[in-house]
């Protein structure tokens, strides 16, 4: 009987042990599995530097990207004077700033169609001064003026490429206008003047 008791606290001993050993393991192993895991998942300590696709084609930008494991998604499209169609005009992040390998570099590509602006309501509603300024803040440039019979420095009309403007009426954005504006005379003549420094 003895014999027996002693094997039986014998068995239960060890089988505590396997387990305390077993339990061991498998609280130090999980979590460095998991850590070994999110390091290979995440590229840990893996980082590219984007390289510069400022100024490239679409398909140029496209595979220097890939071939630096990286990809690309486009945002925007935006018109840029002097650049071709289908160029990266901006890029985010910026080159050779230092990313994940995958990572998405976000490009605005070039396009021919220029920004457009609403001309304000200065024709016949404002002075000189106020109807440059507001036409300047609105994003064009005023290259000159024309007098006309009428109330002195009262805006009569705003011209473009020599065509008269309507309030509320788009044109190109920076466009260089001529404000027609009254001579304060009541003679049967106009007078115009253009004069590239006037407003500056």
């Amino acid at each position: 009987m003895g014999t027996s008791k002693e094997n039986t606290k014998k068995k239960t001993l060890k089988l505590i042990i396997v387990n305390a050993i077993a339990m061991t393991v498998v609280v130090v192993a999980i979590p460095y599995m998991v850590l070994t895991w999110l390091d290979s998942y995440t590229h840990h300590g893996q980082s590219y530097a984007v390289p510069d696709v400022c100024g490239m084609q679409l398909e140029d930008a496209k595979q220097l990207l890939r071939e630096n494991r990286l990809d690309l998604e486009i945002v925007d499209y935006k018109y840029k004077k002097g650049a071709a169609e289908n160029e990266v005009v901006e890029q985010n992040p910026v080159a050779n700033f230092k990313v994940k390998e995958g990572r998405k570099i976000m490009l605005t590509m070039s396009s021919s169609n220029k920004p457009m602006a609403i001309i304000p309501a200065v024709i016949d509603n404002s002075s000189l001064r106020e109807a440059s300024a507001r036409l300047k803040s609105s994003g064009f440039s005023v290259v000159g003026t024309e007098r006309v019979n009428g109330e002195k420095e009262w805006v009569y009309a705003v011209k473009y490429e020599g065509r008269k403007l309507s309030n509320g009426e788009s044109v190109p954005k920076g466009a260089g206008l001529v404000i027609v504006i009254g001579s304060g005379s009541s003679a049967d003549t106009d007078e115009a003047i253009i004069d590239e420094g006037y407003f500056e």
